[in-house]
């Protein structure tokens, strides 16, 4: 074979031989795979194996959770990080109340400034001590004047308190609490008869060469803050309009019916003249000196008779008849109403003159019984909420009764506030009731009540 052919063959096989193994390389295809190579690529110099994919291990099943968690932790926000000593005034349209919040470590280096043994926490029965000797040796530290006038004497009440100033929890009445999450606290309340225009404090309450207090005022849903000093030892608030009393709903009334006089005297002195006359008419008698004397004296004892002898006769109520509950939620309304504007007041003498405007009968002791309870919070601290929304609503009409006045199922809610140690509470009261109101003397009252449903949050 010449040359030239021999070496383009060998060129030519070389060729195809170089084609065969770049395709083989770029297909990864490994023997056994079903397509035949004409050599083995393991014995390829600089042929690297393929690498599998790598796997990732299969995630773990998610944990099942506890049937019961473990209890939570102690808030941070409930415990005490440092010295308490904080006054609050708080001015309402019948009452002014200081409180006073202290910590523990203070108050107990107070009474017993020998004794430095500090208990942890402290039990019940070491309350009621630190309580008892408090409110004994606190007795004369607060006094106030209101409109320039001493209001009388106010015994201190004495109270742990839980959690922080502005930021207290409800606190059980049997609870051993620790040390660093209770503060004592101490109230004066002072019944006013009106709002105050102006009210002065005189602050004796200095203990551990303490030198001044801050002092936090609130009225109403506006608050002032202040300071009162171991020199001057007086906090001044002045009202200036800002603070006045929620006004009493007029009383539902109705136009009684007028008594009816009957001159009976008159009517005895006109029949008496009138056979008198026909009597001298039958016997044909004149009488002497005519008849127009006898007739004048008649006329001046008919005058005289007829305003000294006269007889009243009560027709009775008569009121108007109330047969739909439109009618009867205007009655009902108010008369609910003003039950919750009395207790706006804080003497006891006060709050019944005005529910007596409402109620009467063996209601009103029984009403204001359980009024009180339902606006008293939690009963250890003596605190009232004050009512500031009011709606009440009449489903229907169920009965009438014999004195002209009438039985409704009814509906009422009310939003109130309660304001102590520096914050409020919200409480919500709704109440299912059947209400019987019957008219007295020109006005309607409520007589009877029986709740069916309360709804408290």
């Amino acid at each position: 074979m010449p040359p030239a052919k021999f070496l383009t063959a060998l060129l030519r096989r070389l060729t195809l031989l170089l084609l065969a193994v770049g395709c083989c390389v770029q297909a990864q295809v490994t023997p056994g795979s079903g397509i035949p190579l004409p050599f083995n690529l393991d014995q390829v110099p600089g042929a690297a194996k393929p690498v599998p994919p790598e796997t990732k291990p299969a995630a773990p099943p998610p944990a099942k959770p506890d049937a019961t968690p473990p209890p939570l932790p102690t808030a941070a926000a409930n415990v005490l990080t440092g010295p308490v000593a904080q006054l609050y005034l708080y001015v309402e349209p019948y009452q002014t109340r200081v409180e006073a919040l202290f910590d523990m470590d203070t108050v107990e280096s107070w009474l017993r400034p020998d004794d430095k043994a500090r208990p942890d926490p402290i039990t019940v029965a070491a309350q009621r001590e630190v309580i008892q000797l408090t409110e004994k040796l606190a007795a004369d530290w607060c006094a106030m004047t209101t409109n320039g006038r001493r209001e009388p004497y106010a015994a201190p009440a004495a109270f742990f308190v839980k959690g922080r100033p502005g930021s207290t929890i409800p606190m059980d009445a049997e609870e051993d609490i620790p040390r660093n999450q209770c503060m004592l606290g101490l109230v004066w309340q002072f019944t006013t008869t009106e709002t105050p225009d102006e009210v002065e404090v005189m602050w004796k309450g200095w203990i551990n060469q303490m030198r001044s207090l801050p002092v936090l005022i609130l009225h109403g849903s506006q608050s002032e803050r202040g300071e009162v000093n171991n020199v001057i030892k007086r906090i001044t608030w002045a009202n200036k309009g800002r603070l006045r009393p929620a006004p009493l709903a007029a009383v539902p009334t109705y136009e009684p019916a007028q008594p009816m006089r009957i001159p009976v005297g008159a009517i005895a002195w006109i029949l008496g003249g009138i056979v008198f006359y026909a009597w001298i008419w039958h016997r044909d008698y004149r009488l002497p000196g005519g008849g127009l004397p006898y007739f004048v004296v008649w006329v001046f004892g008919l005058v005289l008779i007829g305003k000294l002898i006269v007889v009243t006769v009560e027709r009775g109520e008569s009121a108007p008849r109330v047969r739909d509950a439109s009618a009867a939620q205007k009655i009902v309304s108010p008369l609910l109403r003003n039950v919750y504007r009395a207790f706006d007041h804080r003497s006891e003498s006060r709050i019944y003159d005005v529910l007596q405007r409402s109620i009467d009968g063996e209601l009103l002791r029984k009403l204001y019984l359980e009024t009180i309870q339902a606006l008293t919070l939690d009963g250890r601290e003596g605190t009232r909420v004050l009512i500031t929304e009011f709606e009440a609503t009449v489903d229907k009409i169920t009965g009438e009764t014999p004195s002209g006045g009438f039985i409704a199922d009814c509906n009422w809610s009310t939003i109130g506030t309660v304001g102590h140690w520096g914050h409020s509470h919200p409480r919500y009261n709704g109440y299912k009731a059947r209400v019987t109101v019957e008219p007295m003397e020109g006005e309607w009252k409520l007589t009877a009540l029986e709740v069916q449903e309360v709804r408290r949050k």
